[in-house]
């Protein structure tokens, strides 16, 4: 199969060009000296968590669970974001509102980064309605602008738990694109006939807990005869004959369920959710006619579609696309079409491949018969079901435009011109140019790798006495190895003494191939090694402040705090930077003394570490910076200026807290003008310059965005993005940002849901001088 335009016979069906958007709110445009893109890592990636098709096949719209909705129209070779700064307000996004503790209050914990649902009006394409960062938003042009309604806050946790898959959360009258359902998690069901423009919530029990102890959703779904159907997790499915104006009542079924639709004969069907580990045997239900019957031999079935031509016509899958069933009669029968595989598609890394599916969603297809669109842990896919159960099913991905893939940590060399650029679920990518050549992992000790594994890179660094050696922490499917192809493939490392495994996150640092220090997430000890750690008892604890091994590292294997750093100008030197309190194994405070601060070791590791500085690092006579400088972090030295390291909190809130360069190994410490920093990191030099580009994400001169300087800040640094390609997503605090050593004027930019950017300074337009940034423009100068 050739993919193309025409391929997508659902796009034929367009009849119109895309609507011209609106411009509501316009954010300062880009440093024209600048072109930022997305890296060119594969497409896909993150978790798709829902989709829905416009009635008439015009476009397309999906849900992902770490940053924002993708839309897509026919003809489009791209997917691109639903909500932009083009199309929203801006002061829904700068400053974008801080939700957070509002759910958090409300339900305990969650996050609300993705779009939680989107729907588009059955009789009304122009009508879409979405749910993200804890609001609730309607277009009536198409997704052109997209206005927030007045419904207050509320938890919408798109990222949180197995209920981030369930499905649907959003739906609209077949034929009244104004009366509208709306379920969240555990905070309440919503109805309105206005468009919400005015709303009020039905009457019905509280959501109980999935197994990750986040409330479960409210799914909801429209009778084709007007009738209204709401299940409640935990409790059971409700009914309305006179749809949202009549009373709920109970209706049965499962207690708990991730999939809810209401097929257009009147049958309803509901996929049980599993509680626990315990196998659902017959997890499909089916009401019709007011009779409740289980689908024999559904195991676990997990989300459920229903044909539009044929209602007795149905595709279910479980959760792990272990087996699918197709049925056409209504679930009394079935037939078990698990034999799927991946052909051609738009992501080259999914194409022609064995790797694995993690349905979310299933939808078929409104205008072409027997196709399904599958939404998943990597992205969208679509198949057409062949007339022969026997053969095969194949399908083809269309991830093109869609970057999901969340950003960790990354790496550049001046030796090499590869970037090893980090992400959640799938490893390291290597990025030449703008190509990538594959992703990598360290397989647990015995396996080979899986390519559908699931793998997240938490810390990576190079030898200086080797350019292709390198060390990535991988938590998840993978553990703790070493690479001697530039991280194209990795080999694990056995654990220390008296541990089974390494503990999954932590921090890395090489000093030389032989010369390695590791710290583990989750208090786990630190360990160093002089003899390459091939061995377990090649290990041994880092011993310091009269504690061994040291276990107040990193509370958590999720924080991204890179508290270790080599010398590559002196082999064999380390510094360390350790919380403010040691914990006890009880995870009690020790009494009588304090490690806290900067540490030095000059043999590789081994024996006492000499105390440079103690307690919170801060340039001397300043005021009002953070005190426990215990999250995420960044302490680095600088490349090729011995003895001379930056250090930064990067959690971003304090607007005290600054970049400091530590000299003498940290005896003294220099603020500089940098504050609120999200990340840094260093580039290759400018001509004539004896330190390197310090790029970093941040505050100067109270303007938040991404910046750097040629002239170690001599002058003030340049902002290149307050938005990097117009996005507004979280950028990855403490490690996502990647300067390039190898090529002048390029960085690479990570987020927390919305991948990799990559920002190069236009040909032609370095620094006029040497010594000296160019000047800022008069919009640009920093504010009084």
């Amino acid at each position: 199969m050739e993919l193309n335009s025409s391929s997508f016979d659902i796009f034929a069906m367009r009849k119109e060009a895309p609507l011209e958007a609106q411009r509501i709110g316009k954010a300062p445009a880009d440093n024209a000296n600048w072109h930022i893109a997305p890296a060119p890592i594969g497409f896909g990636g993150g978790f798709v968590t829902g989709i829905d098709i416009a009635s008439d096949g015009s476009f397309m719209v999906c849900n992902t669970d770490v940053f924002n909705g993708y839309i897509r129209h026919a003809g489009d070779d791209r997917w691109r974001l639903l909500l932009r700064q083009d199309n929203l307000q801006s002061s829904e996004y700068d400053p974008r509102p801080d939700n957070s503790k509002i759910l958090r209050a409300k339900v305990g914990s969650g996050a609300n980064n993705g779009t939680y649902c989107t729907r588009i009006a059955p009789s009304d394409p122009r009508v879409i309605y979405t749910a993200w960062n804890g609001y609730f938003y309607r277009s009536t042009d198409g997704g052109a602008s997209f206005r927030r309604t007045p419904l207050p806050p509320k938890a919408f946790l798109s990222d949180t738990g197995p209920s981030r898959r369930f499905n649907r959360s959003i739906d609209v009258h077949p034929r009244d694109a104004a009366q509208v359902l709306l379920g969240t998690n555990g905070d309440g069901c919503y109805t309105s006939t206005d468009g919400f423009a005015s709303f009020q919530e039905v009457k019905l029990p509280d959501t109980g807990k999935d197994f990750s102890e986040t409330p479960g959703r409210y799914l909801v779904a429209w009778g084709d005869d007007g009738s209204a159907w709401i299940h409640v997790f935990g409790v059971g499915l409700y009914h309305s004959p006179k749809g949202i104006s009549g009373q709920f009542l109970f209706a049965g079924g499962p207690l708990t369920a991730s999939s809810l639709v209401a097929a257009k004969d009147g049958a309803v069907y509901v996929c049980e959710f599993r509680t626990s580990a315990t196998q659902i045997p017959d997890a499909l239900h089916v009401l019709r006619a007011g009779v409740w019957r289980r689908g024999a031999g559904t195991l676990n079935a997990d989300q459920v579609a229903v044909s539009p031509f044929d209602p007795l016509h149905l595709v279910w899958a479980n959760e792990n696309s272990g087996q699918w069933w197709q049925s056409f009669d209504g679930g009394l029968t079935s037939t078990d079409f698990g034999n799927e595989r991946r052909g051609v598609g738009e992501s080259k890394w999914l194409s022609n491949s064995s790797k694995a599916v993690f349905p979310a969603q299933i939808l078929f297809d409104p205008v072409r018969r027997g196709r399904l669109w599958i939404c998943e842990g990597v992205g969208i896919n679509y198949c057409d079901l062949p007339s022969k159960t026997a053969d095969p099913v194949i399908f083809h991905d269309m991830n093109a435009g869609i970057s999901e893939l969340v950003s960790t940590c990354g790496l550049t060399s001046a030796d090499n011109p590869i970037a090893l650029l980090g992400v959640m679920d799938k490893g390291v990518w290597q990025v030449a140019g703008d190509t990538e050549t594959g992703w990598a992992y360290s397989p647990p000790q015995g396996r080979i790798a899986d390519p559908s594994a699931v793998a997240h890179l938490r810390s990576i660094d190079n030898a200086s006495d080797d350019p292709d050696f390198v060390v990535g922490l991988f938590q998840q499917d993978g553990g703790n190895g070493w690479s001697d192809d530039w991280g194209r493939t990795f080999t694990s490392f056995p654990p220390p003494p008296g541990q089974e495994a390494w503990l999954p996150g932590g921090d890395c640092a090489v000093s030389t191939r032989s010369n390695i220090i590791i710290a583990q997430g989750n208090r786990g000890g630190a360990w160093w090694t002089k003899a390459g750690g091939l061995r377990t008892e090649d290990w041994r604890p880092v011993s310091f402040g009269g504690y061994s091994p040291v276990t107040s590292w990193l509370n958590a294997y999720y924080v991204h705090r890179d508290c270790i750093a080599a010398d590559k100008t002196r082999p064999g030197v380390f510094a360390a930077l350790v919380n403010n309190i040691y914990k006890l194994p009880n995870n009690d405070d020790a009494i009588g003394r304090d490690i806290a601060g900067l540490w030095l070791n000059r043999s590789g590791g081994e024996g006492e570490w000499e105390h440079r500085v103690k307690g919170t690092l801060a340039p001397l006579g300043s005021k009002n910076h953070t005190l426990s400088q215990f999250w995420q972090a960044r302490l680095a030295y600088v490349p090729g200026r011995s003895g001379e390291l930056l250090y930064a909190n990067c959690e971003g809130g304090n607007r005290n807290d600054q970049l400091m360069w530590l000299r003498d190994d940290g005896a003294k410490i220099t603020g500089l003008p940098a504050f609120r920093l999200f990340a840094f990191d260093f580039g290759k030099a400018a001509p004539g310059q004896e330190r390197p580009a310090i790029y970093f994400y941040g505050t100067a001169g109270g303007i938040q965005g991404l910046y750097v300087s040629f002239d170690w800040f001599a002058t003030d640094p340049i902002l290149i993005s307050r938005f990097p390609n117009s996005s507004f997503d979280i950028v990855s605090a403490g490690l996502g940002l990647v300067g390039d050593m190898h090529s002048f004027g390029r960085c690479y930019l990570g987020f927390g849901g919305n991948g990799w950017v990559r920002a190069d300074l236009a040909e032609g337009q370095g620094p006029a001088k040497a010594t000296q940034n160019p000047h800022l423009s008069s919009n640009r100068m920093r504010s009084v």
